[in-house]
């Protein structure tokens, strides 16, 4: 069903997307010389050490935050903080992402998130930080990870075929969850009861090193030869994007799903204290169960992706999820709410995983970060919507509610993907029948 990694591949995805033909003639070559080029393993590998340090600061900021007098307030708001970047800030990293080296845009997100996490080690040593300051704190490492994602985002497609995408995206997404959930939390958890500073400085060195791998990724300047001396605007993505009955749907789909998924990962801490009556400690261990099941998909999805269309993978994942939610939010017992977080962590993986795979494939090259820059903004959208509802719904009911509700508003989703989306979407051998030609800038 899905093509093997050949010249052939990559050359039919050239002759028909002409915008992409530069990056699709490199992946031809990286792919008959290897599985995956160096250049892909690079980015693997700054990615996989990057996320263990994230994922220590992950465990360690709403646990700085339990130490305070428990809020639903202030943990809803902490993790708007990390959210709202995708609203502010995901347009204007697309617009990087297609003008400037994407190579270089991910080390200078690298630096900058290492800057912000080192400071806020030194102000743990000499004191202590209120409420406000790791809103701030944590606003400024999603600053950093907006950019590293959109611009890591629109870089794989030059570095791998076009039928290696999924599989690609998966041991990224893999590496990823398990160094920001399934390694740095615990060992964050851990060491921050050592000290309150030391997963910060853990994820500076993560970050510091991180960057030194990314400085020897190959150059890939993302514009063709006519735009280089244009500055790229908005216009043209947005136009796309409103012309691809796929786009939208997609849009849509993801803007909720990132409201009701940041709505329970609020909560997840006082859900282990209060549904499941655990120590807080245990809320590293939570994220650890949920990185299983994500690590899990991101090994498979490539499999997966070969045997079942994008559309019945994504909008089934989203089902699960949603029941995962529901399961939370109405069980007591720590066995079945184990299980629940696994599938969690599986369906929301999966689900990720092929939906940037269908954006990959259907967005020409010199729009992608850009078009990508959108997707993240309404994810951030959603994402904040959906971290400040939990605290005021937390608030006003119970947390127990928040992840039910948040389950059941998922359920509607998996009929608009399975019925919305036209058939063929996202894989390798569609003839793209919804997307209009792209406009340049």
């Amino acid at each position: 069903m899905v093509w093997d990694a050949s010249g052939r591949e990559a050359s039919h995805h050239a002759a028909r997307y002409p915008h992409h033909r530069a990056s699709a003639d490199q992946a031809a070559a990286m792919a008959m010389n290897s599985s995956f080029g160096r250049a892909y393993q690079r980015l693997w590998a700054a990615n996989a050490l990057s996320a263990v340090g994230t994922g220590m600061t992950t465990a360690a900021l709403p646990l700085l935050a339990s130490i305070k007098p428990p809020s639903e307030l202030l943990l809803g708001t902490i993790a708007a903080a990390g959210l709202l970047p995708g609203v502010l800030l995901a347009v204007p990293a697309g617009l990087v992402a297609d003008r400037y080296d994407r190579g270089r845009v991910l080390v200078v997100a690298d630096l900058g998130r290492a800057v912000v996490v080192a400071a806020a080690a030194i102000a743990l040593l000499l004191g202590s930080l209120p409420g406000f300051v790791l809103a701030a704190i944590t606003f400024l490492i999603g600053a950093g990870e907006t950019v590293f994602i959109t611009a890591s985002q629109s870089a794989i497609p030059s570095f791998v075929a076009a039928d290696q995408l999924d599989d690609a995206n998966g041991r990224l997404q893999a590496a990823d969850d398990v160094g920001r959930e399934f390694v740095g939390p615990p060992l964050g958890s851990l060491i921050f009861r050592l000290a309150t500073w030391i997963p910060f400085v853990a994820d500076a060195v993560s970050y510091l090193v991180s960057a030194v791998l990314l400085l020897r990724l190959p150059r890939t300047p993302p514009a063709p030869v006519t735009e280089l001396h244009q500055r790229p605007t908005m216009a043209p993505a947005w136009a796309y994007f409103r012309s691809s009955r796929t786009l939208v749907v997609l849009g849509g789909a993801m803007f909720t799903l990132s409201l009701c998924g940041s709505a329970v990962l609020a909560m997840l801490v006082l859900l282990v204290r209060n549904q499941f009556s655990l120590d807080v400690g245990w809320f590293g261990p939570a994220l650890t169960v949920i990185a299983c099941g994500a690590t899990l998909a991101g090994l498979l999805a490539g499999r997966l992706r070969a045997r079942i269309p994008a559309r019945w993978a994504i909008s089934g994942a989203v089902a699960v999820n949603g029941l995962s939610y529901v399961a939370l939010g109405t069980t007591t017992m720590w066995p079945i709410a184990a299980v629940a977080l696994f599938a969690w962590g599986f369906a929301v993986t999966l689900g990720n995983i092929t939906s940037v795979g269908i954006r990959q494939r259907v967005i020409p090259g010199d729009l992608i970060g850009r078009v990508m820059g959108i997707f993240r903004a309404a994810l951030g959208a959603g994402g904040v919507i959906g971290a400040l509802g939990s605290g005021v719904l937390a608030d006003a009911t119970s947390v127990s509610t928040v992840a039910t509700v948040a389950g059941l508003l998922q359920l509607p989703v998996v009929a608009a993907l399975a019925f919305g989306l036209p058939p063929g979407t996202g894989d390798v051998q569609q003839v793209r029948r919804d997307d209009t030609p792209a406009p340049t800038t």
